[in-house]
């Protein structure tokens, strides 16, 4: 069974709707173990990001999708701590080979969500992992996802509200779906 896991941050539940429906298209063929993994509040010793129970599931795993809302341009400080504590698997390259991919929301179509991808490809690739993108040419599907055109993952547009009309659409959680059944299918390929 391939397992993979999905490591986010979420300020308001919009980045965590997505991370759900990442994990409905990882479970699309049944054969896939998800594991939901929010970085939280209680994962922080002052500002130091400190949950050694994430890093050994992640360990486990044979893809990691990342997650994280798009805060001035990049992840949020959350993500970003997450990133900096993993150098106790970076020098050892604990997490080299592994399939990534990453995914993140925020309130404009734009707002520099291609940063905020950036940021998390260039994490993978320093880990020695295996980045997979969207593969979603907006012009060749009927649903409209990936309208805005963005390759190195899956993409939300929400607002600061918890009211349900700031919430991703259900194309943007569709694209997060499509995400989702691309890792645990290349995952599959890459282990055979």
């Amino acid at each position: 069974m391939t397992i993979i896991s999905i490591v986010y941050s979420s300020g308001t539940g919009h980045t965590a709707r997505m991370a759900q429906a990442v994990s409905e298209g990882c479970l699309i063929d049944g054969e896939t173990d998800v594991h939901l993994l929010e970085i939280s509040d209680d994962d922080f010793h002052g500002s130091r990001w400190v949950n050694e129970e994430i890093l050994k599931t992640l360990d486990s795993s044979d893809a990691i999708i990342f997650g994280s809302p798009t805060y001035m341009g990049s992840v949020s400080s959350k993500m970003k701590a997450f990133m900096e504590a993993s150098v106790s698997r970076y020098i050892p390259e604990t997490w080299n080979d592994k399939i990534a991919a990453g995914f993140t929301v925020s309130g404009a179509q734009g707002g520099d969500k291609l940063n905020t991808l950036m940021t998390m490809t260039t994490f993978a690739m320093q880990h020695g992992m295996i980045w997979i993108g969207l593969g979603c040419n907006p012009f060749n599907n009927d649903k409209g996802v990936n309208e805005a055109g963005y390759y190195y993952g899956a993409t939300g547009v929400a607002g600061l509200d918890d009211d349900p009309k700031y919430f991703p659409t259900e194309v943007d959680l569709e694209s997060g779906r499509i995400l989702g059944k691309r890792v645990s299918l290349y995952a599959k390929r890459f282990l055979s």
